[in-house]
């Protein structure tokens, strides 16, 4: 298996569908072996029902496993990471934010590279990036704390594409302590932590309404990464 491609979805029936079909349909350009690999997290809508038809319509591709209670964003890709078989895996949102020609572009890079993640902000100042203010206000935020508490020196640790090869997810298996949205963090860190070589290239997203994150959730972030602070202590 090439590539393991990990989606994790929360109510997502609106837009699930055009990401998935625009994946599967670019990715069959550019590799002959790979895998789709939806991971419902207690969606509370029709997400199940669409993604089922999905995968009747190309079987040899989408696979899903749904959780009826909510595991959180960090915990489907978590579930995402065990059922994995490529040799190269990673992840992106549900919402379609970035054009799949740039997330393979980013999976190229990985022929040099253990770990490449897409970047909103590399090399882009706060007027340059397209997303509401409070949004940006917090983001700019959070990456000072990141870089601060964990010493991640990245732009951006919670941009939505991040890919790496097979030999990472088994050097840093998959126990972690976020289950949320300050997973992305806890995962550049016990990369780095394995002296993997990770780059950040940025690629353009289009903000999409309906995000399934809220600033409600940011509490919870600083506590998971308090967490993730105190346990290389």
């Amino acid at each position: 298996m090439e590539l393991s491609l990990i989606i994790p979805a929360y109510n997502e029936e609106l837009r699930i569908e055009r990401t998935i079909i625009s994946y599967v349909t670019n990715l069959k350009e550019r590799f002959k072996d790979f895998e789709i690999l939806v991971i419902l997290n207690g969606c509370k809508d029709n997400t199940l029902e669409v993604v089922k038809e999905l995968q009747k319509k190309y079987p040899e591709y989408v696979k899903y496993k749904n959780y009826e209670e909510a595991i959180g964003k960090g915990g489907a890709i978590v579930e995402g990471l065990k059922i994995s078989q490529g040799d190269i895996i990673g992840f992106v949102d549900a919402d379609d934010a970035f054009d799949v020609q740039e997330i393979i572009k980013i999976i190229g890079l990985l022929d040099e590279n253990d770990c490449v993640i897409a970047s909103k902000w590399k090399d882009k100042s706060f007027t340059k990036v397209t997303e509401p203010f409070t949004r940006k206000f917090f983001s700019r935020g959070w990456n000072l704390l990141v870089r601060t508490t964990l010493g991640l020196n990245f732009k951006d640790t919670q941009a939505g594409a991040k890919f790496f090869k097979k030999k990472v997810k088994d050097a840093i298996g998959d126990n972690f302590i976020c289950k949320q949205f300050a997973f992305d963090a806890e995962l550049l860190f016990k990369i780095k932590e394995k002296n993997f070589k990770i780059i950040e290239l940025y690629i353009h997203s289009k903000h999409m309404e309906g995000s399934t994150f809220k600033l409600k959730y940011s509490l919870q972030m600083f506590t998971d990464l308090m967490r993730i602070w105190r346990s290389r202590l």
